[in-house]
């Protein structure tokens, strides 16, 4: 019986004993399937992951190195919106169609008209050779396009001929239609010039070069004689602010469009310049406290509008002539500078005119020294203006502009005997009659000094 018990145990223990292994190799199976299908589902959908941010790569257009006309970056756009939008006349695709602009068209339209009519250019000959433009011009735009081909090339075509109308209406004032008659007796004509400084509403300068080379080679006799674009560009902005700058240096080849036009009219004289000693800049004192450390003021005899310098105790600031259309004017080049530019003169001309004007007794110093010509209604209103100017613009002020200059004006600031002499001259020799009563003090104490001194002697 006992050798029969244990045999009955031992199969029973091995019969367990293969169940357990059954268990185990059924789970690892399964665990071993359920790998099996997570290794076979992953390598499918990593690969549909794939090829959709293929495609997406493939559909984007490449960066153009003819890129140049931009949307305002966000941070500058809400410091004032009003700055950078169209009022009158949309320049291009980025505002075409704007609520409240549609009034222009037909007076665009017009000039479309005059200019075909005056040139003696066929309006197909004219589409055909902007549709042979399109691409490039596509590429001057930083945002893709979202037109088809014949609604871009009537935009560029149309707003072209307006923009090349008016202004050889303002070189040769015989071509001159009537619609412009109209807009310039209504006063609209410095809504247009405004709307023509904005980035966002610019045409390639080649496409209005190219456009007049046509234009003079079907023209009448003399039109050989008419000035190259960026003479009558000059003539035209210059008719509305002092462009100083000697443009003759400027080459076609180098200009974008208009607003990149009025950038380099405004290249300053004198290359940038590192900081020499310090390695931290702090900026330099305002205009009145510079004044009531000594530093005197006087107009810049240079025409370039960046060239401040500061010699033998006089600040040199070219003069200025601030208007309505002064913000504009440089917030539009701001953007286009920081967002294109390698360089940032305006910029840094900006930031100085906020360091040196914090307040309307500021202004004040400027417009009595003759460097500022102030056209809006107060001289806090012009502080402001610079003020918001400088919001939100970036500078490097290991590359700033006038980082030297800071630094002198801030040394002269540190000797004492400056600021003393300010003083005295500002307390005691402001006018002809403190000057006579200082004068004749003076003498007083000298022969009263003398008076004692002849009694000492004679005592003695």
């Amino acid at each position: 019986m006992l050798p029969r018990f244990f045999l009955c145990h031992l199969i029973f223990t091995l019969l367990a004993k293969f169940n357990h292994s059954t268990n185990w190799m059924e789970i690892q199976r399964e665990r071993s399937s359920s790998c099996a299908s997570v290794n076979i589902e992953h390598p499918q959908g990593s690969s549909l992951l794939v090829t959709s941010m293929k495609n997406r790569l493939r559909s984007l257009a490449p960066v153009s190195s003819e890129r140049c006309i931009y949307r305002v970056p966000k941070r500058l756009r809400d410091v004032n919106e009003k700055a950078y939008t169209p009022r009158l006349v949309s320049i291009g695709p980025l505002h075409h169609g704007r609520p409240g602009l549609g009034a222009m068209e037909e007076h665009k339209w017009r000039h479309l008209q005059n200019f075909l009519q005056q040139t003696k250019v066929k309006l197909d000959d004219l589409v055909k050779f902007i549709k042979d433009r399109e691409k490039r011009a596509r590429n001057c735009y930083a945002e893709t396009i979202e037109l088809t081909s014949d609604e871009f090339v009537q935009i560029i075509t149309v707003d072209a001929a307006f923009t090349i109308d008016i202004l050889l209406g303002r070189v040769f004032p015989h071509l001159t239609c009537e619609i412009e008659c109209v807009i310039d007796r209504s006063g609209l004509v410095f809504d247009i010039y405004r709307d023509m400084l904005l980035i966002e509403n610019q045409l390639p300068y080649f496409i209005l070069g190219d456009v007049l080379d046509l234009a003079k080679s079907r023209a009448a006799s003399g039109s050989s004689q008419w000035p190259s674009l960026l003479n009558i560009i000059h003539a035209y902005f210059n008719s509305f602010a002092q462009l100083d700058h000697d443009f003759n240096t400027m080459k076609s080849s180098e200009v974008r469009h208009f607003v990149d036009f009025l950038r380099l009219c405004h290249r300053p004289f004198r290359q940038k310049q590192p900081l020499r000693r310090r390695l931290v800049f702090d900026g330099t004192k305002s205009l009145t406290e510079l004044h009531e450390a000594g530093v005197k003021f006087k107009v810049a005899s240079t025409k370039h509008l960046l060239d401040l310098q500061f010699i033998d105790g006089i600040l040199e600031i070219p003069h200025i002539r601030v208007s309505e259309m002064t913000e504009a004017f440089f917030r539009n080049l701001i953007a286009f500078e920081q967002c294109h530019c390698k360089v940032s003169d305006i910029s840094d001309y900006i930031v100085i005119m906020d360091i040196l004007i914090n307040t309307a007794h500021d202004v004040e110093l400027l417009v009595k020294c003759g460097i500022m010509k102030n056209m809006l209604a107060n001289n806090l209103e012009a502080a402001m203006l610079f003020n918001n100017l400088a919001k939100e613009v970036l500078f490097d002020s290991n590359v700033f502009s006038y980082s030297l200059l800071c630094e002198d004006l801030n040394d002269y600031c540190k000797v004492r005997w400056h600021k003393w002499q300010a003083i005295l001259k500002h307390n005691y020799f402001n006018n002809p009659w403190a000057v006579i009563s200082v004068t004749a003090a003076v003498i007083l104490l000298l022969l009263t000094f003398v008076q004692t001194l002849c009694s000492v002697i004679q005592i003695s």
